[in-house]
């Protein structure tokens, strides 16, 4: 049997998609690409690094354009000097065509060792900026930056550092852009009065939709995962596992070794095993509380108002309707039975207005927090029934300090006054509650079981 490689993809995968990208590219404009949880966003942006692709959206065109793929998961730490360093290592990493000329190379790579001098840290950005210039050197190049795992970056980097991202562009304007794939739109990811608009600015109106798999490319990513395994499901299997997933990728590589170890198994048996139970937790913790919330009302009939466009977000990121279920269904039954089962329709009883940074609990308007208690809350409440890393919290809360200038004292002092404020009993909390070894979460309503 013949190995399917993930360079093989076929011209055609996610076409929809990557004609959206290409042409937005063609424009000298940046966009975002936003899926749900595995959905395929990092496959996605790895295909548009192949030359093929490239050569036949651009035609003559594509050797005008150095795409650069930056994954935060290979940040060396996440701050903006990560980011620099990140985005100098692969402007060298991605000139595999060798489309800077070796001069050119030696003085980007120049530009990478001296960012990377503890002396010369606080200066990367001079160095990228710098590495830039000379990679545009000739009139007619362009550089892409394929900014994948976006979202931590964008929760926890100081407004600034964003504030440069579209400084750059703007000094190389449509010669520089960037395709940017987060789980949630950029405006989501932050808090209201947090002030990023720089970014978004740049891709809002440009946001390509990722959703599950169309009929084609579901089955075209079936058969490659079973010629890994070196089998071949039959028709009725195929069928089964489309039908049950409803073509997203994650639930199809979870559910495949199932059935096919049992080809009689009852897809709607299959939400307990655990593999899929995992996937099934890994799209519902990559959606927004209200996302959440009108999910678990709509698996239950329940009447949903799209007053605020909530049917419609959903639409547009595949979680309702599809080639394998009715409209206005959620798109696959596994995920729907995991909704189902695991999603109470309690109430949350803190609610934050961040308009106007108010803090109720239940229909009782608590009093004025102040900044570093309210941002911690508003922080957790964003994460709802979701670990925080005292890190991660660290960094949200003093943007601006290493997290080693940080105490833990500090961090401590912040909760147990906030826990005053929330808490009936601040010795026994219900609401923060600490989880040893890891960090905080917040227990309150929808998702205080998740």
């Amino acid at each position: 049997m013949t190995k399917l490689k993930d360079d093989n993809l076929p011209l055609s995968f996610r076409s929809r998609e990557v004609n959206g990208i290409f042409s937005c590219l063609g424009s000298g404009n940046s966009c975002q690409i936003v899926g749900i949880g595995s959905v395929g966003k990092s496959n996605l942006m790895r295909f548009l690094l192949r030359e093929d692709i490239q050569r036949a959206k651009f035609g003559a065109e594509w050797k005008k354009y150095l795409f650069v793929y930056v994954d935060g998961n290979k940040l060396l730490e996440n701050s903006e000097w990560g980011l620099w360093e990140l985005m100098l290592h692969q402007i060298l990493a991605g000139d595999t065509g060798g489309k800077l000329n070796p001069a050119i190379y030696r003085q980007v790579d120049e530009f990478h060792r001296r960012a990377t001098m503890p002396d010369e840290r606080h200066i990367a950005l001079r160095y990228l900026d710098r590495a830039i210039g000379a990679a545009l050197t000739s009139p007619e190049s362009k550089i892409v930056f394929l900014l994948d795992e976006f979202d931590e970056l964008y929760r926890t980097l100081p407004a600034h550092a964003l504030d440069a991202l579209r400084a750059l562009r703007d000094d190389y304007k449509y010669r520089l852009m960037y395709v940017i794939a987060a789980r949630r739109e950029l405006h989501q990811i932050r808090s209201a009065n947090d002030h990023r608009e720089a970014v978004e600015e740049l891709v809002t109106s440009n946001t390509v939709w990722l959703s599950v798999c169309s009929k084609a490319d579901a089955q075209y990513a079936l058969l490659r995962l079973a010629a890994r395994h070196g089998t071949k499901p039959s028709k009725s299997q195929t069928q089964k596992i489309l039908m049950a997933t409803g073509g997203h990728p994650g639930l199809i590589r979870a559910t495949f070794p199932i059935i096919q170890a049992d080809p009689n198994r009852s897809p709607e048996s299959l939400h307990i095993e655990k593999p899929v139970w995992e996937e099934c937790q890994r799209i519902w913790l990559s959606l927004s509380i209200e996302e959440q919330k009108t999910l678990a009302l709509l698996s239950r009939n329940k009447p949903v108002q799209n007053g605020t466009g909530i049917l419609s977000l959903l639409i547009n990121k595949g979680l309702l309707g599809g080639e394998w279920v009715d409209s206005g269904k959620v798109f696959s039954p596994l995920f729907f039975k995991y909704i189902f089962e695991e999603a109470p329709m309690e109430e949350a009883r803190i609610r934050i207005d961040r308009q106007k940074r108010q803090v109720w609990m239940d229909d009782r308007l608590l009093k004025p927090l102040p900044p570093l208690e309210y941002k911690l809350l508003e922080y957790l409440e964003a994460r709802r029934g979701q670990v925080c890393s005292r890190n991660q919290i660290t960094q949200y809360l003093y943007p601006d300090e290493e997290i080693s200038g940080v105490s833990d004292n500090a961090i401590d002092s912040i909760v147990k006054r906030l826990r005053k404020r929330l808490e009936n009993n601040p010795g026994r909390p219900e609401f923060i509650v600490t989880v040893h070894g890891v960090g905080l979460r917040l227990i309150d309503g929808t998702d205080g079981s998740t």
